[in-house]
């Protein structure tokens, strides 16, 4: 079973398949003599495509955070992504059915293609087709003139002793905005005991520390 966070905001029916493309950047050049050499290159940014299903009304099957909202509200999501082309985050949970184990995939992307299909003959509900492109920040260096006089800054951060969950909230977005590392999530759900991480709800008082 999955369940599909994308921008932090969980999508009701994840998708039954997604397919993550890895390729390779390989150059092929001819020589003189007609024989062909390969020059290796690096592996290119994952590509990640999946159709979603945007209910129009509330399914027995499908996940609401806290209350429904029709695929319209979704489909204005993906809109808005497309439009920003900014990075967003990618969170999917996968399950196996009759095991406690959760495996968790986390990153950024950016949301490149978004095709909308509407079927006024067989539903009234949203098909959406997705494609992401993985999404790597590069970071640069930036020289500067040494100082023989420095500050030492401390770090008076201290971690809460408990947090209240809100609407729309994951153990990822809390362990990310807490620790300062969403993966920690995994440790979140041990000290409360939740089995299944995508099973919080708004309200639910969590500890934070041991």
């Amino acid at each position: 079973m999955y369940m599909l966070y994308l921008d932090d905001v969980l999508f009701p029916v994840a998708p039954g398949k997604i397919v993550t493309e890895s390729e390779t950047d390989n150059r092929i050049y001819a020589l003189i003599d007609g024989s062909r050499v390969v020059k290796r290159g690096g592996c290119q940014l994952k590509k990640i495509s999946f159709d979603l299903l945007l209910p129009m009304k509330k399914y027995p099957f499908a996940y609401y955070d806290v209350m429904f909202y029709d695929g319209e509200y979704y489909m204005e999501k993906l809109e808005r992504m497309i439009a920003e082309n900014v990075p967003v985050s990618f969170d999917l949970y996968r399950s196996i059915p009759g095991s406690d184990v959760t495996y968790l995939t986390s990153m950024k992307v950016l949301v490149e293609k978004v095709v909308k299909v509407e079927d006024a003959l067989s539903s009234p509900d949203i098909t959406v087709s997705v494609v992401l492109r993985e999404y790597r920040s590069v970071q640069t260096k930036v020289a500067t003139a040494k100082s023989n006089s420095y500050k030492e800054r401390e770090d008076t951060y201290v971690v809460p002793e408990t947090y209240t969950v809100k609407s729309g909230d994951s153990l990822w977005m809390i362990s990310r905005s807490v620790y300062g590392d969403g993966a920690k999530y995994t440790y979140l759900a041990e000290i409360n005991g939740i089995k299944k991480p995508y099973t919080i709800y708004a309200g639910q008082k969590l500890k934070l520390r041991e």
